[in-house]
């Protein structure tokens, strides 16, 4: 068994909902003509104002099956770039999970995204699995992130936490 890497908590992040239903595609994450990973025109196809009204540390809540479809890493990038804190969805495309993670952008998985409303001022504790509603007063429980992939965060993305463990001479998983 290895030992746990010398990893520091992650913060408490607070910030504003900005919610969308089932189904988000990466497609409507990313405009048609976005090639890069710029986030200026993250979700212009489901509300061609939402780019500009995002603040850093805002979060994005969703439905079931968030960002399936193609470009997945670049539709994580895109919203990275936007200062997004954190998506938090009923599930989500597997590989835009992976490519969440890979560069630090947490994924999170609550069932009850449905009662969070546009604006609700959120509270999110990934170390203490838990979504404070600080609109509602009600509390959410964060169902996924444990072990190596909250270290992954920890550390800030795969790429560090890789060569994080390299330096430590562990074995990668």
């Amino acid at each position: 068994m290895n030992p746990p890497l010398e990893l520091d908590e992650l913060p408490a992040l607070q910030g504003r909902a900005w919610v969308l239903g089932d189904g988000v595609t990466t497609e409507q994450i990313l405009s048609p003509a976005q090639a890069g990973s710029s986030g200026a025109n993250v979700f212009s196809a489901v509300d061609p104002t939402l780019a500009e009204r995002l603040a850093p540390g805002d979060f994005i809540v969703a439905g079931t099956d968030f960002g399936h479809g193609q470009h997945t890493a670049t539709a994580a990038r895109a919203l990275r770039s936007t200062g997004v804190a954190a998506v938090i969805a009923r599930s989500f495309g597997h590989e835009f999970l992976q490519a969440a993670l890979d560069i630090g952008l947490p994924p999170l998985i609550v069932e009850e995204t449905g009662a969070i409303k546009r604006g609700d001022r959120l509270r999110v504790d990934i170390e203490g699995h838990k979504v404070a509603n600080l609109s509602s007063g009600d509390r959410y429980v964060i169902r996924n992130l444990y072990n190596d992939t909250l270290d992954v965060l920890r550390a800030g993305g795969r790429a560090r936490y890789d060569a994080l463990r390299g330096r430590a001479g562990l074995s990668a998983k």
